[in-house]
């Protein structure tokens, strides 16, 4: 009888449920009209992915990436952006702006994501001059105490308990026969 206490409580308190639900967070700015960046000058802004439901510190980022739309003036000099992030290794230069320009990741920008769920990007011109027309982050994580999802390796225990309790009981009842 102490095995079968044993196995059903072994069963019952295996049963838990995982809180995280695996999501995409993106925050788009679309700067209309377009922002011009002189020569020389600099133009920052921040992204935030609050408002599509992170909630910093107990969400979880596994990685981001940055979209910046740079686009040349039309003028015959050459141009020279630098995207600059949170971080040293974020930062990217880019020559002769086509458009869709990616910028780098940073230990200091997915920290910043982290803890306060916005992200600084500041763009300056280094030679010529230049139109920022948008920028997206995707931020890629878990999102925590969303929804009560059973584990399959919970749900495998508790049939494994509850296959022990009724093989148990079966032959216990055979035994008394």
């Amino acid at each position: 009888m102490k095995k079968l206490i044993l196995a059903t409580v072994l069963a019952v308190c295996s049963v838990t449920t995982a809180n995280a639900t695996l999501v995409t967070w993106v925050d788009t700015i679309d700067f209309t009209p377009d922002r011009y960046v002189a020569q020389g000058s600099s133009f920052g802004y921040s992204h935030s992915i609050l408002d599509n439901g992170y909630t910093p510190t107990i969400d979880s980022i596994y990685g981001y990436s940055l979209n910046v739309n740079l686009f040349d003036d039309r003028d015959s000099a050459l141009e020279v952006a630098l995207v600059n992030v949170a971080g040293l290794t974020g930062d990217t230069l880019f020559f002769n702006l086509s458009g869709s320009e990616y910028g780098g990741w940073s230990l200091a920008g997915q920290t910043q994501l982290t803890l306060s769920g916005l992200y600084s990007v500041t763009i300056s011109s280094l030679i010529g001059d230049f139109f920022v027309g948008g920028s997206s982050l995707s931020v890629r994580g878990e999102e925590r105490g969303t929804a009560n999802v059973p584990e399959p390796g919970t749900l495998s225990l508790f049939g494994l308990g509850l296959l022990a309790v009724g093989y148990s009981l079966r032959k216990r009842k055979q035994d008394a026969f």
